[in-house]
């Protein structure tokens, strides 16, 4: 979308009204095509889960994972006289693959991972990440309660700034809202 520069033509409130109108207008419409679409997608996704239901989706959901448990555990015991990892059949491959590395709990040492990191700080202290940040809400809460040194802030390259923001609302934008959530949730 191009960049649009104002053009200062509104000199008086009830100018202000008449574009706040204008707005409101646009609200309402843009909000009328996505509801139409949410309901448009919503009806589609509706019909067609009704006729996968009727088609026994979900059973073939349950009897394909059942399937595939079933030849996980046959290749479990019969994989130490596989050639390779990977078994070739006319309707698809199967085998064991080496996962990605990932650190697990040894749960008679550390059932949870906060007992293991008390456990690591004393005996494996370089595994422990020490994470510096700047804490925001201390500074605001300090400065809340007038106890900040801004000065001293400033020194060290911040500040804490608060300003007046211009805000629009028509009455439509409510429904523009809600026809946005509805659409990303259709």
């Amino acid at each position: 979308m191009a960049r649009l520069k104002p053009k200062n033509t509104i000199t008086t409130r009830p100018q202000a009204e008449a574009a706040m109108s204008k707005l409101n207008e646009i609200d309402r419409q843009l909000a009328a095509w996505d509801l139409d679409e949410a309901d448009a997608i919503a009806s589609v996704r509706q019909h067609h889960a009704d006729l996968q239901r009727k088609g026994g989706r979900p059973g073939l959901e349950a009897e394909k994972a059942l399937l595939i448990k079933e030849i996980e555990a046959w290749a479990d015991g019969d994989k130490e006289r596989w050639e390779r990892k990977t078994q070739e059949t006319p309707f698809g491959s199967f085998g064991f693959r080496v996962s990605q590395p990932a650190v697990a709990l040894v749960k008679k040492i550390a059932s949870k991972f906060d007992a293991a990191l008390i456990l690591l700080q004393e005996k494996l202290p370089q595994y422990v990440r020490d994470v510096p940040q700047i804490d925001k809400e201390r500074i605001l809460a300090d400065e809340r309660s007038e106890a900040l040194d801004s000065v001293a802030l400033a020194k060290c390259g911040l500040k804490v700034i608060q300003d007046d923001e211009f805000w629009v609302e028509t009455n439509a934008s409510k429904d523009l809202e809600a026809a946005a959530k509805k659409l990303r949730a259709a």
